[in-house]
């Protein structure tokens, strides 16, 4: 839930930074490192509103602390590829917000809808990620490996799998990134209504 209230933010990285923009396209620094940088200055935010929140689900009703230690690789995993998502709404669908607000200005079609088909994909695409607690609660059911903290041992893989695809795949938007740059500053600074 918590990605999906920061979706907006998230999804429109470089329609906050209006004019700023300009310094992104002029320095020197490749375009996957601005990516890299814009999703690590959001983590702190992001990852720590989740650890608070789990906090309090352990608090108020307490797991199993294999399941409890799980969460927190698929904390990392969840906003990741979350991230990725994000990234490609913020080259391929930029929207203006003006200054002072949080808030789109006026609304192009084209990215209104994809913003919207964001919010259907986002859920399905960050569903995998739960896929250890399912593979334990089957095996569970079926009375198999009930000492072995399959969830957690998933659960770490998973995320080192989704760091890896990260990484890979922010490569490639970075070429998208400065393929579309001009584009971008078009739009991020025209007059937000």
């Amino acid at each position: 839930m918590i990605l999906l209230g920061k979706g907006d933010l998230l999804s429109n990285q470089f329609g906050f930074d209006r004019n700023g923009f300009r310094l992104f396209i002029l320095c020197p620094a490749r375009r996957w490192e601005i990516l890299l940088g814009k999703n690590l200055a959001l983590a702190p935010l992001v990852l720590g509103l989740g650890l608070v929140l789990v906090g309090i689900v352990q608090a108020a009703t307490p797991m199993r602390i294999d399941l409890f230690l799980a969460t927190f690789p698929q904390l990392v995993s969840m906003y990741f590829v979350a991230c990725l998502l994000a990234n490609f709404m913020s080259i391929l669908a930029p929207r203006p917000v003006g200054a002072g607000v949080f808030r789109s200005g006026h609304q192009r079609w084209i990215p209104f809808v994809f913003h919207l088909a964001f919010i259907f994909v986002y859920p399905a695409c960050l569903a995998p990620m739960l896929l250890p607690l399912a593979i334990e609660s089957i095996l569970e059911d079926l009375h198999m490996l009930q000492v072995v903290p399959v969830c957690l041992i998933l659960s770490i893989a998973e995320c080192i799998g989704a760091l890896y695809f990260y990484r890979f795949i922010l490569g490639l938007q970075g070429q998208l990134l400065q393929a579309r740059e001009k584009k971008i500053l078009e739009t991020v600074t025209s007059k937000a209504e």
